[in-house]
C-alpha cells in the first residue's frame, strides 16, 4: 500500500506534466490573449508544484521532479486543441486525486495548501474552457 507521500508524489508528477503540457500549448498558440492566459495557468501549476512538494516534505518524503509519463504524452504533430485536451485531463485528474486525499488526518496541516491546489485548478479549467469556446 502506498503512503500519503507516495500518492502526493504521483499528483506532483502529474502537476509537473501539466506545466510541460502548457509550455507546449504556449509554443503553438498564436492568439496573444490566449497566450497570456496559458502563461498564467502554467504559473498556477508551478505554484501547485511548490505546495505539493512542501506537503510531501512535511510527511517525510522526497518530492519528485519528474513529470508523469501518463500525462506527458506528446503526439508527433499535435494541435493546440489536442494539447489543451491533455492539460484538461491532467487538471481533472489532479482535482480528483487531491479531493480524495485532502481529508486524510495526516494532512490536516496541509489542507490550506491542498485547498489552494484545488481552487487554482478549478479556476484555471473555467478560464481555459471559456477561452476555447471563444
Amino acid at each position: 500500500m502506498s503512503t500519503l507521500a507516495d500518492r502526493l508524489n504521483e499528483v506532483l508528477a502529474a502537476e509537473w506534466a501539466c506545466v510541460r503540457t502548457l509550455r507546449r500549448a504556449e509554443a503553438k498558440c498564436e492568439e496573444p490573449g490566449m497566450l497570456e492566459m496559458l502563461k498564467r495557468v502554467r504559473k498556477d501549476c508551478s505554484v501547485n508544484c511548490v505546495n505539493l512538494a512542501a506537503t510531501v516534505r512535511s510527511l517525510g518524503g522526497h518530492p519528485t521532479d519528474v513529470p508523469s509519463v501518463r500525462f506527458s504524452l506528446q503526439l508527433t504533430h499535435e494541435s493546440l486543441a489536442e494539447i489543451m485536451d491533455m492539460a484538461h485531463a491532467t487538471q481533472q485528474h489532479i482535482i480528483a486525486e487531491v479531493s480524495g486525499l485532502i481529508d486524510e488526518p495526516e494532512l490536516k496541516n496541509a489542507r490550506a495548501s491542498l485547498g489552494l491546489v484545488l481552487q487554482l485548478h478549478k479556476e484555471d479549467i473555467r478560464w481555459l474552457q471559456s477561452a476555447s469556446a471563444a
